[in-house]
């Protein structure tokens, strides 16, 4: 570690931080950071009842303006409405990682809890740090007791990838397939086309690449945080693909974020089908899925977006910014994938009230779920908080989210393509939104800030639910405690 006071600097952060008075921005049935702020979920898995999500965070990243090497955070729940947040899994404290502990995943395998993820390495010096100047090293961590982590172990370099890609190579994500195991590894050509490099490993220490994943056609220059599930029968390759040309009704972010249908085996011959958008809102991205002992596949993504105007929010001059997203479950219906809310979130609703839309709706909360049935063909408006708004147009088939200028935080507008809208599902929480469209044909997640609390419907034709929303229970275990 370059800086050896590092881990003290961020106690001291965190220390800070628990004393600071509370924010009516933050979240409070979403994960965030104590301090700094917070990037991509990783390393999830369910270790006998206990599911473990680790995200990647830079504690002092609020502090400076300067580059500070990010580490992963973990939380631990039983529920997802009982949280424990336990100390930092791992620092960047090896001269292969001392830039950053960047994306992973994690493995269980001979009661261990490993985790594989990037060490980021930047040199000093005139670099373009895609083609010079930068390493992109795979390691592992493992742990006894899914807690302390220990033996760190350098398995990949960058002369390890192939000579066609750039040092632009990262995100281990561990799969199990047919018997074998593999690691996806996003990765840019160096003629600047995305694709996922495949390894094959009998032990999960040496790797061979044995296959590459790419479209037919080059899609985007950069594939971030690889995955791959199957649900409901339906094999699915996640990733986060950068440099696709915007469009007016989806695709509209600085980077995506979905997954493509996959046919053929990971080790051998593999095609993609058409690229499923995850989400249409403003904030969400470096999605992960995780496999429940129930059958369930999650899907857990950053609630945020890299290179915008509007990365940094508000809350970074209260010392902490960003957020995960609510976990998701996903479903393939008939060729298409649905997203729905986790049903053990239901356990957070208050006291519900039922009205009829033809009287319009009027609540003042930040921190509420509204369920609401509307006849197809008629039209919508949501007004959320000083200037945001949900609308419906039927007559174009169109939804559209708009941030404002105050509640979006330089956010503008987002319009996504619904020839019929019969259901929302929006869930607020502090400064966070996410509306959940036709029983989870769609999503929309966004960030909106400022200081009013007022929901109004105008009046509409069909029926609502809603339901203030308690927050979940967080348990902050600091280093050295009893576990």
């Amino acid at each position: 570690m370059e800086n050896p006071a590092y881990p003290a600097q961020v106690h001291k952060a965190y220390a800070d931080m628990a004393a600071a008075p509370a924010d009516p921005w933050r979240p409070a049935y979403h994960l965030t950071p104590l301090s700094g702020t917070l990037g991509d979920p990783n390393g999830l898995c369910q270790w006998g009842d206990t599911f473990h999500v680790f995200y990647v965070t830079s504690p002092l990243s609020c502090l400076t303006t300067q580059r500070t090497p990010c580490v992963w955070g973990h939380c631990t729940t039983g529920d997802f409405v009982h949280y424990r947040r336990l100390p930092v899994a791992i620092w960047p404290d090896h001269r292969r990682d001392r830039d950053g502990v960047y994306s992973g995943s994690a493995l269980l395998r001979d009661g261990k809890l490993y985790l594989y993820y990037t060490g980021n390495v930047r040199h000093h010096g005139d670099f373009d740090y895609i083609h010079a100047g930068r390493e992109q090293n795979v390691l592992r961590v493992e742990s006894t007791d899914g807690v302390h982590f220990t033996n760190k172990t350098l398995l990949l370099t960058n002369e390890d990838f192939p000579a066609w890609v750039t040092q632009h190579v990262r995100d281990p994500q561990m799969v199990e397939q047919d018997g074998r195991l593999y690691m996806l590894l996003g990765a840019r050509t160096q003629s600047d086309e995305g694709c996922t490099l495949v390894y094959e490993s009998e032990d999960g220490t040496a790797f061979r690449h044995v296959n590459t994943l790419r479209t037919e056609a080059p899609f985007g220059y950069m594939w971030e945080c690889p995955d791959y599930a199957v649900v409901d029968g339906q094999p699915l390759f996640v990733a986060c693909p950068q440099g696709i040309p915007h469009e007016e009704y989806r695709r509209a972010n600085s980077h995506q974020c979905g997954c493509f249908p996959v046919s053929g085996s990971l080790g051998g011959k593999t095609e993609l089908g058409e690229f499923i958008q995850f989400d249409y809102g403003f904030d969400y991205y470096a999605a992960r899925t995780l496999k429940a002992a129930d059958g369930r596949v999650l899907l857990f993504g950053w609630m945020g977006m890299s290179e915008t105007i509007y990365g940094r929010n508000p809350c970074a001059d209260h010392g902490w910014d960003q957020v995960i997203a609510m976990p998701r479950k996903l479903h393939w219906k008939d060729g298409a994938l649905l997203q729905t809310p986790l049903r053990e979130l239901q356990a957070l609703r208050g006291e519900k009230q039922t009205a009829r839309g033809s009287t319009g709706f009027t609540a003042h909360s930040r921190r509420c779920e509204l369920a609401v049935q509307v006849q197809p063909g008629t039209d919508l408006t949501l007004r959320l908080f000083e200037d945001a708004s949900l609308t419906y147009c039927a007559a174009q088939g169109v939804l559209t989210l708009t941030a404002g200028e105050v509640c979006g935080a330089r956010r503008t507008v987002r319009r996504m393509r619904c020839p019929e809208l019969w259901a929302l599902d929006l869930y607020l929480d502090g400064s966070t939104l996410e509306a959940f469209v036709n029983d989870g044909q769609s999503v929309l997640t966004s960030r909106l800030f400022g200081q009013d609390d007022t929901l109004a419907l105008a009046p509409f034709a069909g029926t609502l639910e809603y339901y203030p929303m308690n927050p979940f229970v967080l348990e902050e275990v600091p280093d050295g405690a009893s576990l």
